[in-house]
């Protein structure tokens, strides 16, 4: 028996079908009706018909379904548009941050960097991200080490405060933290120049968390853990002497960009406002903050804004298609707005 096949006994609810559900339907002996539910049913799942009316918009919705799988680490190599879409309406059930930590772990073992060798030993997402910062540690290199300022160093523990987007993407790495979203960077720069933050880690066990003071705009004062949930300092898994550390660090008056040189000043601006536009009245700056959900219950709560956005495209191509009808003369060809 296959490896795969033994993986399907052994997980079988994930192992289910469109055709599953159709002997559900069809409970005759010879699956006599099978046919009309193939070609009733399984027209939900054809690009050529969901997008009948519009084929400008098809043609970006494909698109934008291999940037979605793409940007999950799903390849896209050798897929038809059909297989493309039922890949990418799986692929919204799943936490694209749990993907992205799959598809490091696998970088880094291929890379020889890993440790521990046995995949079968690790059964949480938090294995994964101990063995990746362990393995990412290996490759900190001369590069980084202008780019933060290292609080505290032992045997055991690192405290940095990172100072460009690209330092605090790596010493970051595998936690769901906002300063380390590379498609939404202004989040980085917003704490980097409103407070001191700062990243602690755990050398020997990989385990990460965070702690943010606003010195600007506000009297936040928090610790977040790897999931990006706030969290009480009791409650994180440090050692007693890095209390009085910990109370030596919270006490500077400097935000993490006034710690750095105009030089990578430059450079975070060159790195977060590439990646969002922002509205700038004097000093004060008022940000769009967009980003795709990082678990499932934020994307349950933004289904009704996803059901509200198809019922308006559909409203659309109605009055596209009477205007078609009614002022053939005037173009009336814009593409629709691909989808998020």
């Amino acid at each position: 028996m296959s490896r795969i096949n033994e993986l399907k006994k052994q997980f079988p609810e994930l192992n289910i079908t469109m055709f599953d559900l159709f002997k559900r339907i069809d409970t005759s002996s010879t699956y006599k009706y099978f046919p009309i539910l193939c070609k009733l049913l399984g027209s939900r799942f054809n690009v050529k018909n969901q997008y009948v009316n519009d084929k400008e918009y098809a043609s970006e919705a494909i698109l934008s379904m291999h940037s979605n799988l793409l940007d999950k680490g799903i390849s896209t190599d050798n897929v038809t548009d059909n297989e493309l879409f039922t890949f990418n309406y799986f692929a919204d059930y799943l936490i694209t941050d749990h993907l992205t930590t799959i598809k490091d772990f696998i970088r880094y073992m291929d890379k020889n960097l890993i440790q521990n060798k046995d995949v079968t030993s690790y059964s949480t997402i938090d294995d994964l991200r101990g063995a990746i910062t362990m393995a990412s540690m290996k490759e900190f290199n001369k590069d980084l080490e202008g780019q933060i300022i290292k609080e505290f160093e032992d045997e055991k523990w690192l405290i940095v405060r990172p100072l460009t987007f690209q330092a605090s993407s790596k010493y970051g790495a595998t936690t769901r933290w906002c300063t380390t979203f590379k498609q939404d960077k202004h989040y980085f720069e917003k704490y980097w120049g409103r407070g001191i933050l700062v990243y602690f880690i755990n050398k020997q066990s990989g385990y990460k968390f965070a702690g943010y003071k606003a010195l600007k705009s506000d009297d936040e004062f928090s610790f977040w853990n790897a999931e990006d949930h706030r969290v009480d300092y009791l409650s994180v898994e440090s050692d007693d002497y890095l209390y009085s550390i910990v109370r030596q660090i919270f006490k500077s008056n400097k935000t993490n960009k006034e710690l750095c040189s105009i030089e990578i000043q430059n450079q975070v601006m060159s790195e977060c406002n590439n990646n969002v536009k922002k509205l700038r009245q004097e000093d004060d700056i008022v940000e769009m903050e967009v980003r795709a959900p990082r678990y499932m219950g934020e994307a349950m709560m933004g289904m009704d804004e996803q059901i509200r956005e198809e019922i308006d495209r559909d409203v659309v191509r109605q009055l596209r298609e009477v205007a078609r009808e009614h002022y053939p003369e005037d173009s009336i060809s814009e593409p629709m707005p691909m989808r998020a």
